[in-house]
């Protein structure tokens, strides 16, 4: 999924994953289309990106909105590729805070760095693209849900520990 694909490409590679001819991807299809595009996410990522891209709430992604999750993680390769100054095939700390504000994600250093020790699991202190977007795929999933509670626009919102733990449950 790094690069842009024509619409008869990706259907022809939605079709090929849709082993069971639903029209539609389930989680377990999804993972291995991304796979097949040589992502490889766990589970809980490939269900997160799910949440984020499946409009209708079906729990299933339709043509339409894979096609719409194509374009989102081949946005996001661009992303990473353009920030990624010394194109060793990843990013540092500090390419990938600017690839984050660049998407228009403020956040104070405390809250970047325990984002980006929580992407980067083996602690090299870099991002692979897998990571990157399992990051951006979080972040999305974070703002949404922030939104949500934020009615008023003001960027600040007071939850309870069962509003907390509901908005958490939503980005995880």
């Amino acid at each position: 999924m790094a690069q842009q694909l024509d619409r008869n490409q990706i259907w022809q590679w939605f079709s090929k994953i849709d082993t069971n001819r639903s029209g539609t991807l389930d989680v377990i299809e999804l993972q291995r289309a991304l796979s097949l595009g040589g992502l490889n996410f766990s589970l809980k990522t490939v269900q997160a990106m799910m949440r984020l891209h499946d409009r209708d709430g079906s729990g299933h992604i339709s043509f339409e909105e894979f096609e719409k999750l194509h374009v989102w993680l081949s946005n996001i390769s661009q992303s990473f590729r353009h920030f990624d100054a010394d194109r060793g095939g990843t990013l540092d700390k500090a390419e990938a805070g600017k690839a984050v504000a660049h998407a228009g994600y403020r956040l104070d250093a405390p809250a970047f760095d325990a984002l980006f020790r929580s992407f980067d699991p083996d602690r090299t202190n870099t991002l692979c693209l897998a990571e990157f977007m399992a990051m951006c795929t979080f972040l999305q999933g974070a703002a949404r849900t922030f939104h949500a509670f934020d009615a008023q626009h003001t960027g600040r919102i007071s939850l309870d520990f069962s509003q907390f733990v509901y908005a958490a449950s939503n980005v995880l």
